[in-house]
């Protein structure tokens, strides 16, 4: 019976995150940010890419089922949180966002502060200062490290489940500039879910949920108290450039780097409750490792070959527009069109041209980026999107690109007000 109502417990903690407030604004924040990336596409192509409503509510069901994942895995490992813990960390992001936006990311708030909680208990114990100072001063000695390395490394478990399953849909194509100067094509992968939680919190007193006795993974041993378990509304954000890969490949291959990093930091997180020395590594492992992994992956895309270039001959596509006729008859991304109504094309004059020679019917040569020819046709109608609806890759004469790099809120802003070139983030989670 006890493993029943502790199950009862941890499920109505999960379903009180509905009437959290922060749930709502971190729902509002995900939807601005769909907003925002649909303006961008309008302004560079005049039309959109993608549909705003399908990006959200894909996110939001997808963030559910990450949410109660999380709740999950938090239960079975026993990550106790400490609500003092939690606000170090959230101050921490933030300063760090101002610095760069992807350093927003727990792993470096979590594991910074564990490495000084760390420094501060091997040094002897400073008993004098302002009352404030001392607060601080205590709080970072008793930080909970193991609970909350494992809140990172179940955050990161999820994160590249829903990278997996979800982070090459709906990608965002844009144009970029190439290590030569010219203009290339690729993708920008934005997904973002609100994940709401059920986590356990210390009460402060005795009393609290009752929890079965093979409860739970992690050692308790330095929680002392009671436990509730309250809803805690969060959001994972996953931005990634695929230029050199196509966008199911580089979601694949972030979800699998975070999956392994994940793993090992969950493992360290849950020997280091019973084993002290192995704090230090988990610490360490938690920051250090997190960057590795970024600084890997933009390696391995700045050494490949770029695979949206402008070929020799016709004319490769970028991205298929939605509900469009190039939709209809299955043209991919990274194929090349040839001939239209048997005519070779070479630039979008030529294309336009030989579309306008049979104005309701278009009958397409294309090649697959394997190079094997096949054929497709289709009827066109007035008021079709660009006809075929279809973004090529750039030419020399394209205007509107974007540049990628993570930058801090500060530069954004003077960049807004000054009148800057358009930036795009580049950082992978």
């Amino acid at each position: 019976m006890t493993e029943l109502s502790f199950l009862i417990s941890v499920f109505s903690g999960l379903a009180k995150v509905v009437a959290h407030p922060l749930f709502y604004v971190a729902l509002l924040l995900v939807l601005m940010q769909y907003l925002r990336q649909n303006g961008m596409e309008r302004r560079m192509f005049g039309v959109r890419c993608t549909s705003v409503f399908e990006q959200f509510l894909r996110s939001f069901l997808f963030g559910i089922g990450g949410g109660v994942l999380a709740t999950l895995l938090l239960t079975a490992v026993g990550a106790v949180l400490s609500p003092v813990d939690m606000i170090y960390v959230w101050v921490v992001a933030l300063v760090l966002a101002l610095v760069n936006v992807r350093y927003v990311c727990f792993a470096y708030a979590g594991g910074l502060l564990s490495v000084v909680s760390l420094i501060l208990q091997a040094l002897p114990e400073f008993a004098g200062g302002p009352a404030w100072l001392m607060t601080i001063y205590q709080d970072l000695r008793g930080l909970h490290i193991p609970e909350l390395m494992a809140l990172v490394a179940v955050l990161h478990l999820v994160e590249a489940l829903l990278v997996r399953f979800q982070g090459a849909q709906a990608p965002m194509p844009v144009f970029v500039e190439g290590k030569r100067g010219r203009l290339i094509g690729g993708f920008i992968l934005q997904k973002f879910w609100v994940i709401p939680m059920g986590a356990f919190v210390i009460t402060g007193t005795g009393t609290g949920v009752a929890v079965p006795d093979w409860w739970p993974l992690m050692s308790l041993g330095v929680i002392g108290a009671g436990l509730t378990i309250v809803p805690v509304p969060a959001i994972l954000g996953f931005s990634g450039a695929a230029l050199t890969k196509t966008p199911r490949q580089t979601s694949l291959r972030t979800a699998n780097y975070l999956l392994v990093y994940s793993v090992i930091l969950l493992g360290l997180a849950i020997g280091s409750s019973y084993f002290a020395p192995l704090l230090w590594l988990t610490a360490l492992f938690c920051t250090i490792a997190h960057e590795l992994l970024i600084l890997w992956e933009v390696r391995e895309e700045q050494s490949g070959q770029p695979l949206y270039v402008r070929p020799l001959q016709g004319l490769k596509i970028l991205s298929v527009l939605p509900k469009s006729p190039a939709e209809e008859i299955g043209l991919l991304s990274g194929e090349t069109i040839v001939k239209v109504n048997g005519m070779p094309v070479n630039s979008p004059y030529e294309l336009h041209f030989a579309i306008n020679q049979n104005p309701a019917y278009a009958k397409l040569e294309v090649l697959t980026p394997e190079g094997e020819p096949r054929f497709a046709s289709t009827p066109i109608y007035m008021g079709d999107h660009h006809q075929l609806g279809i973004i090529l890759v750039p030419d020399d004469h394209a205007r509107q690109y974007v540049r990628l790099g993570s930058i801090s809120p500060w530069r954004w802003l003077w960049g807004r007000l000054v009148g800057g070139g358009k930036q795009a983030p580049s950082s992978y989670h």
